[in-house]
């Protein structure tokens, strides 16, 4: 049976708050720091560590995060102990793969944990780790939790979207289906779909240097080419003029035709990944992907 996808695509029409419009005013690029050589390791480390300190990598002393190793893999824990009544959302960082951090992340995993309890993965990075380092990192946490019994759920942003779906589509051939999972402004398709251009120079650079020999249209690289069927309900935020909202309509198509609801949710005048930023629309927007993560348990009572 095929989901009807007009009836769970949303265009959310708004007005920007004060805060959101003087934040665009005074935007810089994602990445400000220029990319240096990427076959450099001691190059790619400085300029690893110099853009997430710019970014952020500090604790939420109303969230605090803690280490912990899950199934053998660095990850930032926080939000209450597990409960059968929700899922553990294993969260996925964005940052083209080579850059971010569980802790930059932490403007996002600290809203999320304030009801859900978020598994934030540190997972292995390009140069060092290509592929499938990065996906093996995530899919052993979501599987490690699975074995103790815990309802899983992901969610990502950008780059952190496509490991999220794709782990989703792996551990559901794993037979531990995760029960709902979430992606912000995602990456899913690195070579290219209707109404996509092709990546810019500096994108093309670090998706190269994750994917190294691999082709990019490999189902795990590119999980909007993967077999959906099967899937758990996804949530997609994105802002309505991003490039990538174009990958996020054609994976609702995609995924209607295989049964799987996907709820498309873009916003207008908002940016990639907004949702890091301390702003009400990204308070609105987490909020309601907390709710999202959480209704498969709550509506049936638990597991």
């Amino acid at each position: 049976m095929s989901v009807d996808p007009a009836a769970t695509r949303i265009l959310r029409r708004h007005q920007l708050s004060p805060e959101a419009a003087a934040y665009r005013a005074r935007r810089r690029p994602s990445v400000p720091i220029q990319i240096p050589d990427l076959t450099d390791l001691a190059a790619v480390a400085r300029w690893r560590a110099a853009t997430n300190a710019l970014w952020g990598e500090d604790d939420d002393p109303a969230v605090p995060h803690r280490q912990e190793m899950v199934g053998g893999v660095g990850c930032l824990v926080a939000g209450p102990p597990p409960d059968a009544g929700s899922p553990t959302v294993v969260y996925v960082h964005g940052g083209g793969y080579v850059l971010g951090s569980a802790a930059v992340a932490i403007p996002i995993t600290a809203r999320l944990a304030r009801t859900l309890r978020v598994v934030s993965v540190d997972y292995r990075r390009p140069p060092e780790h290509p592929f499938p380092a990065a996906l093996d990192d995530v899919l052993a946490v979501c599987l490690a939790l699975a074995a103790e019994g815990t309802p899983v759920a992901l969610a990502g942003d950008s780059s952190g979207g496509a490991l999220a779906l794709s782990a989703a589509v792996m551990a559901v051939a794993e037979g531990v289906a995760p029960v709902a999972a979430v992606l912000f402004s995602p990456v899913l398709d690195h070579v290219s779909v209707p109404g996509r251009p092709s990546p810019g120079d500096d994108e093309r650079r670090l998706i190269d240097c994750y994917t190294g020999d691999t082709d990019p249209a490999d189902p795990r690289l590119s999980p909007l080419r993967a077999e959906l069927s099967g899937l758990c309900p996804v949530l997609v935020n994105a802002a309505a003029d991003e490039p990538l909202a174009a990958q996020a309509v054609e994976l609702q198509r995609r995924a209607a035709a295989a049964g799987v609801d996907v709820t498309l949710d873009l916003w207008e005048h908002m940016w990639h990944t907004w949702h890091y930023h301390d702003l009400p629309e990204a308070d609105l927007a987490l909020a309601e992907a907390a709710a999202f993560l959480a209704a498969p348990l709550s509506s049936s009572g638990g597991t």
